[in-house]
């Protein structure tokens, strides 16, 4: 096995390498998700309080429109 170390040397690195990269991408890509649930949410609770907000408004008459 000795023999062969020198030739696997630089596979066993790009593994390693390879391994390394990956999980990087993995964890930029969980965080990105994860702002952008976040940021989901936000906007989710503010149409909720708004359409709330609107639907406890006292609607105004017709005739109070016209004049």
């Amino acid at each position: 096995m000795h023999l062969l170390a020198p030739l696997l040397r630089p596979l066993s690195a790009w593994a390693e390498t390879s391994q390394r990269t990956a999980c990087r991408n993995a964890m930029t890509a969980s965080t990105e998700l994860a702002e952008r649930l976040r940021e989901t949410r936000d906007v989710q609770e503010y149409v909720v309080r708004t359409l709330e907000l609107r639907a406890s408004a006292p609607h105004p008459t017709a005739r109070s429109r016209a004049g």
